[in-house]
């Protein structure tokens, strides 16, 4: 039942949707409307995975009325860490990816390092790139290219693509649609929040 039960959620991006929301409050009771309204997934998709993960004992139902059912998390189950843990795998791995980076390039003086995009997200992929803005005091072709190499390095060995930005403080007061997206999902990894 174990291995059916991870199948079931790790096959499908939408179905992890549905789990991520319901694993993210597991106190909350669950009508499929709202999880449609919540994960913006059609009504067939939710349905289908509610009745999945109810079979395979994740979650129980309660009938409101005749017509009405809420699904809730069957509280002490022993899978519920486990695949919390599997859900956030890549997550997880983008940012130890990402603070080995920044903890090799600290040696060149960064003002910042700044983990943004997917990996902060939530929303990383496994093919998904790890995005690292880099803030500096004031370009440097030398150091710029040693930071580059680190990435490139870096990126063979662990098998995952760091896309690195190498950007002033004079640039990032812009507030260009990058910065303003930076800002929004953003983990400092090394430096002051310049923001």
């Amino acid at each position: 039942m174990r291995t059916d039960l991870i199948s079931f959620i790790l096959s499908s991006e939408k179905r992890k949707k549905i789990v991520r929301e319901i694993l993210e409050y597991p106190k909350r009771q669950w009508s499929c409307s709202f999880l449609e309204e919540k994960t913006k997934l059609p009504h067939a998709t939710v349905y289908r995975t509610l009745e999945g993960l109810k079979e395979l004992k994740l979650l129980k139902t309660f009938k409101l009325n005749k017509k009405d059912v809420v699904y809730e998390v069957i509280e002490n189950n022993s899978m519920l860490k486990e695949i919390m843990n599997l859900l956030n795998f890549e997550q997880n791995n983008a940012k130890k990816i990402a603070k080995e980076f920044a903890n090799e390039i600290k040696k060149y003086n960064p003002i910042s390092i700044i983990l943004y995009g997917s990996s902060v997200t939530g929303e990383i992929r496994s093919k998904s790139d790890i995005d690292i803005l880099v803030i500096v005091k004031e370009h440097n072709k030398d150091e710029e290219k040693k930071i580059y190499d680190a990435a490139t390095e870096l990126s063979l060995r662990m098998n995952k693509t760091i896309s690195g930005m190498i950007l002033s403080l004079k640039e990032i007061k812009k507030e260009d649609n990058f910065i303003k997206s930076v800002k929004e999902n953003k983990e400092v990894l090394y430096g002051k929040d310049p923001f």
